[in-house]
Order: C-alpha cells, then sequence, then structure tokens
C-alpha cells in the first residue's frame, strides 16, 4: 500500500493480518501504525523508521539477591499451574530470571531464554537446575519444535518485530495440549487512554503495542483460544500489600489498568 497524511509516506501492511495500516502517532520520532481491520487494530512501530537496541537490556544491572517469592511473580506462576501442574517450560526472555526459578521452585522443568549475557552468566553459575541460553529468542524457539509444554512469553512480545511469524514457532514449539503465556502492556488500558502520549510503555523497545483485540486476532489462525484473561494495575502487581491489592485490582477490573495477562490453549 502507499498513502500519505502529514507528508508521512506509509509502505508497511499490519504483519498481524496484512491489512492496510496507517500513521498513528510517534514515539522519539518514530512513526506507530495502526491495522485499519476493525477486529484487529493492532499497533505497531514502522520498521523502516525503527532499530532494535543493540545494548545489553542488562549492562547497568548490579545482580545480587532476586524476588522470587514477590506476589506479582507468584501471580504468574499460578496462572501456569492452574493449566499444567509439571512438564517442561521455555520462559523466552526471561530476564533477571525470577519467573524462571519460581516456576523450578514450583516442580517445572524450565529452560530460559534471554539475550543477555550478563544476567544469564550469572543466573547459571547461581541456578543450575535450570537450563539457561543466551541466545536470540527466535532461533531458538525454532531449533526446538514439538520440545514443551508450556511456552511463557511475560513481557517480551512487544519487543520482537514480526510477531505473527514468533508465534508461529512457538505452535511448533509446544506438545500436544500446550500452553502459552503473555503478558504485555495493554494499548487499550485505562492508563493508556488517559495518558495519551505519556504513557509509561511507549518508548522505542516497544516495536508492538497490543490490546485484547489484536492478541485475539494474532493467536487465532493457529488454533489457540484465549481461556484467561487477567486486566491488571501493573507491571508489579500483585504487591502483597492486601489494601493497595484490593483497589489497584478493583481499578483494573473497572478498566484503569496497564497490563494484561493471557493464557491460551487448543
Amino acid at each position: 500500500t502507499s498513502s500519505k497524511r502529514s507528508g508521512y509516506r506509509l509502505a508497511m501492511k499490519c504483519p498481524i493480518c496484512g491489512e492496510r495500516a496507517r500513521p498513528w502517532r510517534d514515539v522519539e520520532g518514530i512513526p506507530i501504525l495502526r491495522c485499519v481491520a476493525s477486529d484487529c487494530g493492532f499497533r505497531f512501530f514502522d520498521l523502516a523508521h525503527w532499530q532494535p537496541l543493540q545494548a545489553d537490556y542488562y549492562e547497568e544491572w548490579r545482580p545480587g539477591q532476586l524476588n522470587r517469592d514477590a506476589p506479582w511473580i507468584r501471580a504468574r506462576v499460578d496462572i501456569v499451574r492452574k493449566f499444567k501442574i509439571a512438564g517442561r517450560v521455555a520462559e523466552l526472555g526471561c530476564g533477571i530470571g525470577e519467573t524462571a526459578i519460581a516456576l523450578c521452585d514450583a516442580g517445572f522443568k524450565v529452560v530460559a531464554v534471554d539475550e543477555s549475557p550478563k544476567a544469564i552468566g550469572f543466573l547459571r553459575a547461581q541456578f543450575p537446575a535450570i537450563e539457561w541460553h543466551d541466545e536470540s529468542l527466535v532461533e531458538f524457539i525454532r531449533e526446538h519444535p514439538q520440545s514443551f509444554d508450556i511456552v511463557a512469553m511475560f513481557h517480551v512480545l512487544e519487543h520482537i518485530p514480526r510477531p505473527e511469524y514468533v508465534m508461529r514457532l512457538v505452535d511448533q514449539a509446544l506438545r500436544p495440549g500446550g500452553v502459552v503465556v503473555i503478558e504485555v502492556p495493554d494499548v487499550s488500558g485505562g492508563f493508556a487512554r488517559i495518558k495519551g502520549r505519556r504513557w509509561d510503555y511507549f518508548h522505542r523497545a516497544h516495536v508492538n503495542y497490543f490490546d485484547t483485540r489484536s492478541l485475539e486476532k494474532l493467536m487465532r489462525p493457529f488454533g489457540f483460544r484465549r481461556r484467561l484473561l487477567q486486566r491488571t494495575y501493573h507491571f508489579s502487581y500483585p504487591q502483597g500489600h492486601r489494601l493497595k491489592d484490593l483497589v489497584k485490582g478493583s481499578l483494573a477490573r473497572l478498566g484503569l489498568n496497564s497490563i494484561i495477562r493471557t493464557a491460551w490453549t487448543k
């Protein structure tokens, strides 16, 4: 396609459904496009104007004690346990490893992947019961067909261009009866609507901007059905403070949320 709006020439179609996309807004001078399809509406960076960050994401991180028992980490494990009480988990984009360690503590056989030599080097030395990989998430999942009972991506899918291709590989990596757990910022959530351009999750490291509708559109062609949806107040919710969690949980259920946590099965 080619169209113009405010002098901007558009050449990219929606990577999920292939429909036309129009300029929506920009982040740090990078155009965000929005799919025109009413059942999709996916928002994403125009890849002609975006470059991935080259530095180690955890370069400034100081290794130390990990909060593997944080309430929001336990909430992630609880989602997995709703569908599987044992099995082999691939956590793609494991970061500093807290969720992977908690899943291991819960009895799962965990394979954890991140593109951070610093984080993976520390975790491999400290937690040898987990199989740690410092490599491209896409390359890893492509090399492991029919290998996992669960694939988990907590705040990962918004970082990866061409999400349809990634989900195709994830689908191939699952064993029959497998589960996919995805947590992403919600671009249609209450905070995104209220804050507009000042929303905390608008930045150049996030190439994709999902909501429940676009996630559904992404997963449907592979036969996945959404089995769980949680709208949460922010990234580290619940916090373990009873009153705060009650208030924030109630606000999130009313639509004032920044995050969606989902689980998918066939």
